[in-house]
């Protein structure tokens, strides 16, 4: 095999350890949040008036990393709202004020809140110094800025889209969302004594498949942990087979839904999900239902599903609710915002209406609805954030609105770490056949391994050993729980996956025991299966070994070749794992 004709090519290396559903990197006994401390370190036992106060989670390491996962070092306790003050007024205007949600007016029909302090280093004369990079509230904001015990705290989630736990790749510290912490928050909220009701607008998944079931059947287990008090259903929860929705579905008394029948049409006798729920918290009475868009109902092939327009079912249902004498009406609209403001102009009896397919973040401000009474919130995709309604007794500003990161400012909770582990579990036991993955044949050919390159290509493959890619299987080993039988982690830490599909080539890595020369993100990621090229270059035909280099080149001095090439590295360094990524300063830690 001739190595100069190897080492001729502009060889591309392969893009960094940041992947799509890559683990989050937790300690061995992730912490579970006690009692708020008092200010003389004592533990309140009574409710208090002041945030909650957490210990701040250090820094987690990267899924990245080779050497195992650092233990937690104690941290200094910090308030839940510590910081600098906030770039816009909190709740109060000053500090004489009442601190309640500032009265909306028609010139500008929104709800203010505390918002975070923007952090751009261009647009500050003080550096940031490590540590700032690393405080999740100079980061993302303080919040409950001002509040005092509420009669009611409503927390709105949704839209979590399958992200039960932030990957951990691009750094925990760099990302929001994930059961662990969203666990860890209510139950600081129940350590302050904040009576709460947590209700979730559907979408606890994406995709559909095996593990997408077994995904939405650990996502309800952990809200009926998380005691949520009513949950709706989104597109792609109701594209999973009708059964597995039910058994989910009578695990948790929480769901409701007024224009979705399961087997039974919403409302007939014996129907399993009822079609609107009266919740009694804190002696507020809240009355809950929620509705799945017409638009969304389209996407579902399936007759054992049964749908109303949802205008029919509210109007159905509202009497019942309105003779329930509640403090507060909440629809949760599986809707686009579009359809929901349709919904909320027919029935403005609604004081909150939570949509779907807003922003992947959601606004410091609620948008007013026309009638100008009711809030329309967005509550954000992938689990990052959670909505708070404080309900108070004061008729002019009954409500307050605060979104809430959820940062490493709160820890792991032990029983969502616990979940996770059975999740991880699960997927082990059933192997990649029992996850209904079966390997497709890769339009380019066989893999081979990076090995079979390093005999022709040396320097090149040493590069490359150096790198984060060459260890990429072996990090999924040493997080804990390990990740190597998860499908979205794999598919971006070992050679032959489809990076963004999940599933394997044929040829492809199967496991650290029968494939080993596929462990890592091989070169063949990034140039393609080379089984033929090796062949080609043992064998006498140089025509064929012409082709064969020619299909496995990458040139950065070709722009057409260097955006195919971005693309390429893109597939694993997306938004959600390496958020961010730049080509030109990733490239040069593995130029080869």
């Amino acid at each position: 095999m001739s190595k100069q004709a190897w080492l001729s090519l502009p060889v591309l290396a392969l893009c960094f350890a940041a992947f799509l559903g890559c683990p989050s990197a937790s300690t061995d006994q992730p912490q579970q949040a006690a009692t708020a401390p008092t200010a003389d370190g004592g533990e309140s036992d009574t409710a208090k008036t002041m945030p909650p106060e957490i210990e701040a989670a250090p820094p987690e390491s990267k899924a990245g990393d080779v050497e195992e996962p650092a233990e937690r070092k104690p941290a200094a306790k910090t308030k839940l709202a510590p910081g600098p003050a906030p770039a816009k007024p909190a709740l109060a205007e000053s500090a004489a004020e009442k601190p309640a949600m500032a009265k909306p007016e028609a010139a500008s029909p929104t709800v203010k809140q505390a918002a975070p302090v923007e952090r751009n280093k261009k647009e500050t004369d003080q550096p940031e110094t490590e540590a700032d990079d690393n405080d999740p509230v100079k980061r993302n904001g303080e919040i409950f800025v001002g509040w005092e015990k509420p009669k009611l705290a409503v927390v709105l989630t949704g839209e979590q889209l399958g992200y039960i736990e932030p990957c951990g790749c691009a750094g925990l510290e760099n990302q929001k969302g994930g059961l662990r912490r969203r666990d860890t928050f209510l139950k600081l909220l129940a350590a302050q004594k904040w009576p709460t009701a947590a209700l979730d607008n559907g979408g606890l998944i994406r995709r559909f498949g095996r593990q997408a079931e077994i995904k939405y059947e650990k996502t309800v287990e952990g809200l009926k942990i998380m005691n949520y008090r009513a949950v709706g259903f989104g597109a792609d929860d109701l594209k999973l087979p009708t059964g597995s929705v039910v058994a989910s579905v009578t695990n948790v008394d929480a769901f409701v839904s007024a224009n979705v029948g399961l087997f039974l049409a919403p409302g007939e006798e014996g129907a399993f999900v009822p079609r609107y729920r009266i919740l009694e918290v804190g002696g507020v009475k809240l009355g809950v239902t929620s509705v799945f868009g017409e638009a969304f109902q389209k996407q579902i092939n399936n007759d054992e599903i049964k749908f109303l327009a949802p205008e029919v079912a509210i109007r159905q249902i509202l009497p019942e609710l309105k003779k329930a004498a509640c403090d507060l009406l909440v629809l949760l609209s599986y809707a686009s915002p579009e359809d929901t403001e349709l919904l909320v102009e027919q029935f403005p009896e609604f004081g909150a209406v939570v949509t779907a397919g807003g922003a992947d973040e959601p606004p410091y401000e609620p948008a007013l609805a026309k009638n100008g009474k009711t809030l329309l919130i967005e509550v954000g995709h992938k689990g990052m954030y959670a909505i708070v309604l404080g309900l108070y007794d004061d008729e002019e500003q009954p409500l307050r609105y605060q979104r809430v990161p959820l940062d490493h400012r709160f820890k792991d909770s032990a029983e969502m770490d616990e979940l996770m582990v059975n999740y991880q579990e699960q997927l082990k036991e059933l192997g990649w056949a029992g996850l209904g993955l079966r390997p497709a044949n890769h339009p380019r050919g066989k893999f081979i391994g990076s090995k079979a390159c390093a005999e022709c290509h040396q320097d090149a493959f040493d590069v490359w050993e150096g790198t984060t890619h060459a260890h990429a299987t072996e990090t999924l080993t040493k997080v804990k729980p390990p990740r190597q039988f998860d499908p979205e982690c794999v598919s971006c830490h070992v050679t032959g996956w489809n990076p963004q599909e999940f599933f394997p080539y044929v040829s492809g890595y199967e496991s650290l025991k029968t494939t080993p020369l596929l462990a890592g993100n091989g070169c063949e990621n990034c140039h393609g299966p080379a089984a033929e090229h090796v062949a080609a270059e043992n064998g006498g035909d140089e025509e064929q070994q012409i082709r064969f280099r020619e299909a496995l080149k990458l040139s950065l001095a070709d722009k057409d070749d260097e955006e195919s090439i971005r693309r390429s590295c893109m597939e694993c360094h997306d938004i959600d794992n390496s958020p961010d990524f730049n080509f030109k300063e990733y490239w040069p830690k593995v130029a080869h």
